[in-house]
């Protein structure tokens, strides 16, 4: 090659790249999110070079290698970079915020998917603890007389406190047919309990008919707001109305919540129009959700509700309280009326955040504050009978 064609290559070569690294500079500030991963594995000195002001970057370069060379045991690099994920999530202090790592994120996804392997207890954080929400009928933790209520105080020894329902429930979980051994609290009791864990598959619904004065009433039992729930419950009602049901008990007790659009969409089965919710971020930009327009509206109805019925589960019964679409029968809700994104990450984890405020058709947040019910009752546990049960009967079939 002609010596001054080879000068000339050299130059566009240098030319091209100058422009490639500027772009890819300019790409990359505007796409931090998407290349930081990539750039945490890279060398320091790499770095450096096209992130001169990134601090964060460099210091957590710097604490890891210091720790990867100079601490006295083998450090896990991958252990170092979840622990600083959740320390960044667990400095909001906020409970319902937090960061799953990848194998917390895949119990996740069973759970809400229905089926897992466990004992079948639905937690909840609240005032610092780990609250027993819910127990699922016929599940290892109902046969071992667990209860909604209770607090879990250890997993095999290991204490829970200050963890998330995740960390808990990976303590908990375990190979089917495999015990647990469960330290809980019941008001000024502790109880050992060891149970036994079994592959479980979540009932989203559950229904039946039931008879008083002469009338049918269909009663629906939802579980959680888990995929296709408000398929579900439609089903149920329409089911039992095709039966001849001439009222509808919807029994949200014990429901922590779940997917706000399933909220919405099981809402949608009995109102027919208007706003089911609205969610207001910290920018004040309001999101409004509203009746998907196929709803039985004839149907009498009554909503049972408790101290554990949480999140969407509140959002259904404020909808149907400010609607007057039906009777609220029982305790004051839980209280939650914040709700959370999830954002994956690209080491198979995911942060759940809170990222809005949401409030009832009426303006109304009712975080911290719960639901009152239009009719208060309460189930005597001591009893066969459901006494909050037959208080919806006496009011749809008086």
């Amino acid at each position: 090659m002609p010596r001054g064609l080879k000068v000339l290559v050299i130059a566009l070569a240098v030319w091209i790249a100058f422009l490639a690294g500027t772009f890819l500079g300019i790409w990359v500030g505007g796409h931090y999110s998407r290349v930081a991963p990539l750039v945490s594995l890279a060398p320091q000195s790499i770095r450096s070079f096209f992130f001169p002001g990134d601090s964060l970057l460099q210091l957590e370069s710097q604490i890891e290698g210091v720790l990867e060379e100079g601490y006295y045991k083998p450090v896990d690099k991958t252990s170092l970079e979840n622990n600083a994920i959740d320390g960044m999530v667990k400095s909001l202090n906020d409970p319902y915020s937090e960061y799953l790592n990848p194998a917390a994120y895949q119990q996740f996804e069973e759970h809400s998917q229905g089926t897992f392997t466990g004992i079948g207890v639905s937690l909840e954080p609240k005032n610092g603890q780990l609250l027993v929400v819910s127990v699922i009928s016929g599940s290892p933790a109902q046969e071992a007389d667990i209860r909604s209520g209770d607090l879990i105080v250890s997993v095999n020894g290991q204490s829970l406190a200050g963890k998330t329902p995740e960390e808990a429930t990976a303590l908990i979980k375990g190979n089917a047919g495999t015990t647990v051994a469960l330290r809980i609290k019941r008001g000024s009791q502790e109880l050992d309990k060891p149970v036994v864990r079994k592959e479980l598959e979540l009932p989203i619904v559950t229904d039946k008919m039931l008879q008083h004065n002469g009338k049918k009433i269909g009663y629906i039992r939802l579980e959680q707001f888990s995929s296709e729930a408000g398929a579900e419950v439609k089903g149920s009602l329409d089911r039992l109305a095709g039966q001849g049901a001439q009222g509808i008990i919807l029994d949200l007790r014990d429901n922590g919540g779940g997917l706000l659009d399933e909220a919405v969409n099981v809402a949608s089965d009995f109102i027919p129009s208007g706003t089911i919710v609205s969610v207001v971020d910290r920018n004040s930009d309001r999101q409004t959700y509203t009746a998907k327009g196929d709803a039985n509206a004839s149907m009498p109805l009554v909503v049972l509700v408790n101290d554990y019925t949480a999140s969407a589960s509140e959002i259904v019964a404020g909808a149907v309280k400010d609607d007057s679409r039906g009777k609220l029968i029982g305790t004051k809700t839980f209280g939650k009326g914040v709700v959370q994104t999830l954002d994956l990450l690209p080491n198979g984890g995911a942060i759940k955040f809170t990222s809005g405020t949401y409030f009832t058709p009426k303006g109304i947040n009712i975080n911290k504050v719960g639901i009152q019910p239009d009719i208060p009752a309460v189930d005597n546990p001591n009893t066969p009978a459901d006494e909050v049960v037959d208080r919806a009967l006496a009011v749809l079939a008086p």
